[in-house]
C-alpha cells in the first residue's frame, strides 16, 4: 500500500478470536529482555526457590524450620545472613551494569558534576501515602511527610554515607568531585536535602514528591531484583542528566546509593528507590475526564448544520489549550533527541501533570542512547522491539531496524488522540493491529481533525516510510506556529523551554533568597 493511502485509510474491527488479549494493544512490552537478564534453567521451583546469582552459583532461600523456637531464631538469622549476601551480590552485579553503562554513555559522561542538587535520603525518612500508579517492575506512591533521622545532624559527611557516590550505585556510580566537609559540592548536596524536607509540601498542601521502588514480589526474585534495580538506577542517572522543564526531575537517591542494599548496620530492605516530583493527572485522564467534559460538539458537515462564529471559536480554544500540551511534549522530544535518546514508549499515560499544571515526560525506563557509530547505511539501529503496541512504529513492532523517527510516529498517533480525544484503535486486538496497521499501513479516521495543517502533520509523522516523516524540530516548529496562530496574545516566555519550570528548584545560596 502507498504511504499516501495508507494515512487516509479508516480501519474497521474485522477477524480476531477472543484469544487475542486487547491488553496487549495497551500494555507496554520489550523483547529481548534486559541485557542484564542471566539466562536460567527453566522457571519451576520446588519448595526450595533457587535463583542465580551473580557468580553464576546457585542460591538456595532454605525453607523455615518450625520445629522449636531456637531453631526457628537460627534459622532466622541465617536467612538474614543469606538475605544480605545476595543483596551484596545483587548490588555488585547493579554496579557492573551500570559501570558498563556509564562507560558508553556520552550523556551520562557530561554530567559529571550536575547530581549535586540531588538530596540523599533514607526509606524510613520518607511518609508514604496514597498509591499513585504502577509498572511492570515498580511502584509509586505519594510522599506525604520526609523528617530527618536524628543522627543526621551530627553527621560529618552531610549525609553521604560510607559510599563515595549516592547518584547511583555507591561507590561505582561517581557523578562527583568533592565531597569533604565545607566543600562546595558536599554544601549543594546538604542543601537538596534540606529544601526537601522542609518544602515536601505547597502552601495549599499538596504534596510536592512521590517515591518509586520496586515491588515487593519483584525483590522476592533475585534474578528480578537485579534487573529492576539495574533498570530503577540507570533510569535516576539518566533523569539527573537531563535538565528539560518537561522532564520529570529527580529528587532523591538512597543514601549509600546501591549500596544501601547490603548494608549491614541499616540494610535498605525495600530496595532502591527514587525520589521525583508529584505528579496530580496523567494525560489520559486530561484527554477523557477533563477536556472530553469539557469538549464543544463539533457539527460535521454531513448534518447539514452551519457552525456558529462562538462554537467555531470554542472549538479553536479548546484546540489551542490541546495543542500547548503537545507542544510542550515535543519540546521534551526535541530536547531528548538532540541528545540521540529514542524515548520509545510515548502514551498518554507516560505523561502527567506537576501541581503547577506543566506536562512532563516520565517513565525513561526504555530510553536508549543511540550511537552514530553504529548505525546502518539507511541510518537504522538493530534495537530491540519495546514499546506499547496501539503507538508502536510499524518497523519497531515488525522487528526492523529503526531510529528516533519511532518516536514521530508516535507522537503523531499520540497528537491524533488529543485533537479527536478518541483512543486509536480502540477495538483492535494485537493480531488485528499487526495484520491491518503493522502490515497493511491503516490509520485512524481523520474526520475529526478540522485544522488542515495539523492533519498534515498527523499524515506524515504516522508515515510507513520511516523517510518520510518529519523530525521532531519540525514538529516543534509546526505546533507552535498552529498554536500561535490560536492564542495570539502568547507571550514568548510561555513557547519557551529553555528555561526549567519546577515544583521547586534547588538554587545555589546566593540566588536562593532573591
Amino acid at each position: 500500500m502507498k504511504d499516501n493511502d495508507a494515512a487516509a485509510t479508516n480501519l474497521s474491527p474485522r477477524g480476531g478470536g477472543e484469544d487475542d488479549c486487547l491488553d496487549q494493544t495497551s500494555r507496554t512490552i520489550h523483547e529481548p529482555r534486559s541485557k542484564t537478564t542471566k539466562t536460567t534453567n527453566g522457571d519451576d521451583h520446588g519448595d526450595n526457590e533457587s535463583d542465580e546469582d551473580i557468580n553464576g552459583d546457585v542460591v538456595v532461600v532454605p525453607t523455615e524450620d518450625t520445629s522449636s523456637t531456637n531453631g526457628k531464631k537460627n534459622d532466622d538469622d541465617s536467612n538474614s545472613a543469606l538475605s544480605l549476601k545476595i543483596n551484596r551480590r545483587i548490588a555488585e552485579r547493579v554496579n557492573v551494569a551500570c559501570q558498563k553503562a556509564i562507560a558508553n554513555s556520552n550523556v551520562l559522561l557530561s554530567r559529571t558534576d550536575l547530581i549535586v542538587d540531588v538530596a540523599m535520603l533514607r526509606y524510613e525518612e520518607l511518609e508514604i501515602g496514597t498509591k499513585l500508579g504502577n509498572g511492570s517492575f515498580s511502584d509509586v506512591h505519594e510522599i506525604t511527610k520526609i523528617t530527618a533521622c536524628d543522627d543526621d545532624d551530627n553527621n560529618n559527611d552531610g549525609g553521604l554515607g560510607k559510599g563515595d557516590g549516592g547518584g547511583g550505585g555507591g561507590r561505582v556510580i561517581d557523578f562527583r568531585r568533592d565531597y569533604s566537609p565545607g566543600s562546595f559540592e558536599n554544601k549543594q548536596v546538604l542543601n537538596a536535602r534540606t529544601l526537601l524536607i522542609n518544602h515536601h509540601k505547597r502552601g495549599n498542601g499538596d504534596c510536592r514528591y512521590a517515591v518509586k521502588f520496586l515491588r515487593e514480589d519483584v525483590r522476592a526474585s533475585p534474578e528480578k531484583y537485579a534487573i529492576g534495580t539495574t533498570d530503577l538506577v540507570l533510569e535516576g542517572m539518566f533523569l539527573a542528566s537531563l535538565s528539560h522543564p518537561n522532564i520529570i526531575k529527580v529528587r532523591g537517591f538512597p543514601l549509600g546509593g546501591v549500596m544501601s542494599l547490603c548494608d549491614e548496620c541499616s540494610p535498605n530492605i525495600n530496595g532502591y528507590f527514587l525520589v521525583l516530583d508529584r505528579l496530580y493527572n496523567t494525560l489520559a485522564d486530561q484527554i477523557y475526564k477533563v477536556w472530553g467534559n469539557d469538549h464543544v460538539v463539533e457539527v460535521k458537515k454531513k448534518f447539514g448544520f452551519l457552525i456558529s462564529k462562538t462554537n467555531m471559536r470554542d472549538r479553536d480554544r479548546n484546540l489551542a489549550v490541546r495543542l500547548k500540551v503537545a507542544f510542550d511534549m515535543s519540546a521534551a522530544l526535541v530536547y531528548l533527541h538532540s541528545k540521540n535518546l529514542l524515548y520509545r514508549d510515548l502514551k498518554p499515560e507516560n505523561l502527567g501533570f506537576d501541581v503547577r499544571g506543566d506536562i512532563k515526560l516520565f517513565d525513561l525506563g526504555l530510553v536508549k542512547e543511540l550511537h552514530p557509530t553504529k548505525k546502518d547505511k539507511r541510518g537504522n539501529y538493530q534495537l530491540s522491539m519495546a514499546g506499547t503496541p496501539r503507538y508502536m512504529a510499524p518497523e519497531v513492532a515488525l522487528y526492523q531496524p529503526y531510529n528516533l523517527s519511532a518516536d514521530v510516529y508516535s507522537f503523531s498517533m499520540l497528537l491524533w488522540e488529543m485533537v479527536t480525544l478518541t483512543k486509536p484503535f480502540v477495538d483492535y486486538s494485537y493480531s488485528m493491529l499487526k495484520r491491518q496497521v503493522f502490515h497493511e499501513g491503516g490509520r485512524p479516521s481523520m474526520a475529526k481533525v478540522f485544522n488542515k495543517n495539523m492533519s498534515a502533520l498527523i499524515c506524515s509523522g504516522w508515515s510507513q516510510n520511516p523517510k518520510h516523516r518529519p523530525s521532531m524540530e519540525e514538529v516543534y516548529g509546526v505546533l507552535k506556529s498552529e498554536y500561535v496562530k490560536l492564542a495570539p496574545h502568547t507571550t514568548e516566555r510561555e513557547i519557551t523551554h529553555n528555561r526549567r519550570r519546577s515544583t521547586f528548584v534547588v538554587r545555589r545560596p546566593s540566588e536562593r533568597f532573591k
